[in-house]
C-alpha cells in the first residue's frame, strides 16, 4: 500500500530555503543598517519575536482545528489568546519600528517586505515540518500493519 505525502521534496526544500533566505536577509539588513546599536537591537529582537510568534501561532491554529475534530483540546483558551496576542504584538512592534525608521522609503520598504517574507515563510515552514512528521509517522504505522 502506498501512502500519499502532503509535501514533495521540492516543496519541503522551498519551505526551508525561503525561511532561511528571509531570516538571513532580515539580519543582513539589520547588520548593515546605519543606526546606533540599540536601534539595531530593537529590530533584531522584533524580528526574532515575529519569527517565534509566527511558529507558535501556526501550530496553535492547526492544533485547535484538529482538536475540534477529535474533541480533545491541547491548547487552552488562554494559550490560544497568548499566541494571537504575541503575534499581533510582534507584527505591530516591527512595523512601528519600520514606520519610525529615519531612512529613505526604499529602506523602510525593504524591512517591511522582509518582515512579511519572514512571517510567511515561518508559517509555511512550521506547516511543512509538521506535515512531513505526521506523514512519516503514518507511513511507519502503515508499514507496521502490513508486516503484522
Amino acid at each position: 500500500m502506498t501512502t500519499r505525502k502532503r509535501n514533495t521534496a521540492a516543496f519541503t526544500f522551498l519551505s526551508w530555503a525561503s525561511f532561511g533566505l528571509a531570516f538571513i536577509a532580515m539580519y543582513i539588513g539589520i547588520y548593515t543598517l546605519e543606526e546606533p546599536l540599540p536601534v539595531k537591537g530593537y529590530y533584531a529582537v522584533c524580528a526574532m519575536f515575529l519569527t517565534m510568534s509566527s511558529f507558535v501561532l501556526q501550530k496553535t491554529i492547526r492544533d485547535n482545528q484538529e482538536d475540534a475534530e477529535s474533541f480533545k483540546k491541547r491548547n487552552t483558551g488562554a494559550f490560544t489568546f497568548l499566541a494571537w496576542a504575541s503575534f499581533a504584538s510582534a507584527l505591530l512592534a516591527i512595523f512601528i519600528g519600520i514606520y519610525n525608521l529615519n531612512q529613505p522609503l526604499s529602506v523602510q520598504g525593504y524591512y517591511a517586505v522582509t518582515a512579511l517574507f519572514l512571517t510567511m515563510s515561518a508559517f509555511v515552514l512550521q506547516k511543512t515540518v509538521r506535515d512531513n512528521k505526521e506523514d512519516a509517522d503514518r507511513n511507519l504505522t502503515v508499514e507496521g500493519q502490513e508486516q503484522g
